[in-house]
């Protein structure tokens, strides 16, 4: 792991558990081994090392994202997106933990958003296909599920979700 690779990765840690705003750069780089000159050499500003985090994030959700957004059976597409936020925060903790302290912050969000864009067409296309009255609410409606479900378990990862997922999934199947 690279020194830039280590700054990168202590912030996120420190910056989920503690905040941002109480995070000095002499905290971080104590905790990383490194010097404050080190940080500001790879990052610039503390606020540039926040992005490049962000970004950095989103961009290896995306990648673990991919393959099920094309999921051509609509009821397995909705129950993926049903399990996906536990997936994501099982495996990034400490990102989405960080997520969940910065919803005030715009970038943050303006990432998030991005994120979460192509999901409500997916989801209300799956629902039309399920033969849902009202497939544009329904995706509304599994989206505000979805985004309490990982902030719910960012804030407490030893949270066991998985019957109340499986609960969920058992709300949505085929209409007649």
């Amino acid at each position: 792991m690279s020194r830039k690779q280590l700054i990168a990765q202590t912030a996120l840690r420190l910056f989920a558990d503690r905040g941002y705003e109480q995070v000095s750069t002499q905290l971080l780089a104590k905790e990383a081994g490194v010097s404050e000159a080190l940080i500001f050499k790879h990052f610039g500003t503390k606020e540039q090392l926040l992005l490049s985090i962000i970004t950095t994030g989103y961009q290896r959700v995306v990648e673990q994202v991919r393959g099920r957004l094309t999921e051509e059976d609509a009821l397995a597409f909705v129950h993926n997106m049903i399990d996906l936020p536990y997936e994501l925060v099982q495996k990034e903790p400490a990102f989405w933990k960080l997520q969940a302290r910065l919803t005030e912050v715009e970038f943050a969000r303006k990432q998030h958003a991005r994120f979460l864009q192509p999901l409500p067409a997916l989801l209300q296309k799956a629902f039309e296909q399920l033969g849902y009255a009202q497939p544009e609410q329904e995706s509304h409606l599994l989206l505000l599920l979805v985004e309490t479900l990982w902030k719910v378990q960012a804030a407490n990862p030893q949270e066991q979700m998985q019957d109340m997922l499986e609960f969920i999934k058992t709300k949505y199947g085929r209409q007649k």
